[in-house]
């Protein structure tokens, strides 16, 4: 019988750098994972969980005075005169709104919009920033937060949206 001798050194063939490998791997993608999370940190999670419910049965009770102020909002875009417009239906008495157009993920990017009261009767205006050219939830509240409106648009196609209470 003939013995076959392998003749080439270790660091030539395939399968010792194949299970070198698989830790040099496993080592290098845990230390980019680190990096990425200590530089983009998560701006999403929230570290106070009691407060946050405390805020969520305020939001409730903002959206359940909207309701029983029969407020709805129809807010459109005025391209020509360069202008966001915002009729608002029920029994409302502010002379200022704040229109937040909020990204889904990242605070940073948020748009927030100041109203004033226009000519017409329950019509507000305000000039055209920049409009974002995705997805956007919208909330409309007074400048004293005893309400709130919400919904959301796709911009730039979206001209026209509608805000209600709660979503």
């Amino acid at each position: 019988m003939h013995k076959i001798e392998d003749t080439l050194p270790w660091y030539k063939q395939f399968w010792p750098w194949f299970l070198i490998a698989i830790p040099v791997i496993t080592v290098v993608s845990g230390i980019s994972m680190v990096l990425i999370a200590n530089n983009k940190p998560d701006v999403v999670v929230v570290d106070d969980y009691y407060k946050t419910g405390l805020a969520i049965n305020m939001t409730l009770a903002r959206d359940k005075k909207a309701q029983e102020l029969g407020l709805q909002a129809v807010g459109r875009i005025d391209k020509q005169n360069k202008q966001i417009i915002l009729d608002l239906y029920g029994q409302n008495t502010e002379k200022n709104l704040r229109l937040a157009l909020t990204h889904p993920t990242s605070a940073q990017q948020d748009i927030v919009i100041h109203l004033q009261a226009g000519d017409k009767k329950n019509q507000y205006t305000a000039a055209l920033p920049e409009l974002p050219q995705e997805k956007r939830y919208i909330l409309l509240e007074p400048d004293n937060k005893a309400w709130r409106l919400t919904g959301h648009a796709l911009f730039p196609n979206m001209v026209q949206w509608s805000l209600r209470p709660g979503l």
